[in-house]
């Protein structure tokens, strides 16, 4: 219920709506609702009501056209979906840490719609995914260079050419900056960020040829604000953002390749064991847990539509902390602080 008045807030369709009947409605339908409002306020909360409903509207206005432009620019300025350009039963899907969390879902879920899976991962695929024909498993330490160039090879070989790339492989950590050892953040770094570098060098020059693929990043939104205790985590989360817009600019300036999608994800707390070890902590804080089954269908949405984007799932709060990065730094912690009530 919460979840919906907050979307209703924020949307101009409905405030808009809104102060439409109060200030142009025909008298009809001002009368009743000015009756009901007159009974649970005071002359001047109304007036207060509709400055607010004002605020509201130009605020959902302009951060949906914001968006619009956005998309626009992300899709080469093209309204134009690709769809057209996929066969989804004969695509190759590349997953990685694809053996829990966000990875074993997106797994799943791509090949309920036809796509051949390549699932990578150190640790094994979960029961109910190893008897599936649509998906394929290699074991593999993102972190290493030359394993990856190794299982890319045998991929190629054995699959085919992957034209879809979801780099999700990621680790966590709660420890502060004076207790991060020199191994940790090797690791951290390795998954988090090399990792992205080592499959895109991998695979991208055959998409380049075929003129064809879509790359996924799952960042956070750790990528826009850094809280006590994960300050390695949320670098290699600001990374991936940067490592997105980077491929994105380098896919049409340098490559001059423009029909690579790029897309790049910004999940809040989701229940995945990468929180498991601070989730209880997180939920007496009041923080608001995803289910991990969003995530995926937003990421499955945003393949089989065929389009570049950056997509924000993070309760409602994604657009205003991202642009929040622009404030000074207590208004973040503040933001922070309430969207976690």
């Amino acid at each position: 219920m919460a979840s919906l008045i907050k979307q209703a807030s924020f949307s101009p369709v409905v405030t808009g709506a809104a102060l439409l009947v109060l200030l142009k409605g025909p008298e009809s339908m001002q009368r009743p609702v000015y009756d009901t409002l007159y009974q649970i306020l005071k002359p001047h909360n109304i007036d207060r009501l509709i400055t607010t409903l004002k605020w509201l509207f130009a605020y959902g206005l302009i951060k949906n056209v914001n968006e619009a432009f956005n998309q626009f620019a992300r899709n080469n300025f093209s309204l134009r979906s690709t769809k057209a350009n996929w066969d989804w039963d004969n695509e190759i899907a590349v997953v990685t840490g694809s053996s829990s969390g966000f990875g074993a879902l997106f797994s799943k879920d791509l090949s309920d719609k036809g796509i051949h899976v390549v699932a990578i991962d150190i640790n094994p695929l979960p029961s109910h995914l190893q008897n599936n024909p649509k998906i394929t498993f290699f074991k593999c330490d993102v972190t290493d260079v030359e394993a990856v160039n190794a299982v890319a090879k045998e991929i190629q070989s054995k699959v085919g050419h992957p034209s879809i790339l979801i780099n999700n492989a990621g680790i966590g950590g709660q420890r502060p900056i004076l207790r991060t050892k020199p191994e940790q953040l090797q690791k951290l770094m390795g998954v988090n960020l090399f990792s992205h570098y080592y499959l895109v060098q991998a695979f991208l020059p055959n998409m380049l040829e075929k003129k064809k693929g879509h790359v996924v990043s799952i960042a956070s939104m750790a990528s826009f604000f850094t809280t006590p205790g994960i300050t390695d985590y949320s670098c290699s989360k600001a990374a991936v953002l940067a490592f997105n817009e980077g491929l994105s600019t380098e896919l049409r300036t340098i490559h001059r390749c423009p029909e690579i999608l790029t897309t790049i994800v910004h999940p809040f707390f989701a229940d995945t064991p990468i929180i498991a070890a601070g989730k209880a902590e997180l939920e007496k804080a009041g923080a608001k847990i995803l289910d991990p089954q969003d995530i995926s269908d937003a990421v499955v949405d945003q393949i089989v539509n065929a389009r570049s984007g950056q997509v924000l799932l993070s309760n409602g709060f994604g657009p205003a902390m991202r642009a929040f990065r622009g404030l000074p730094c207590v208004c973040l912690f503040w933001f922070f602080m309430v969207s976690m009530m």
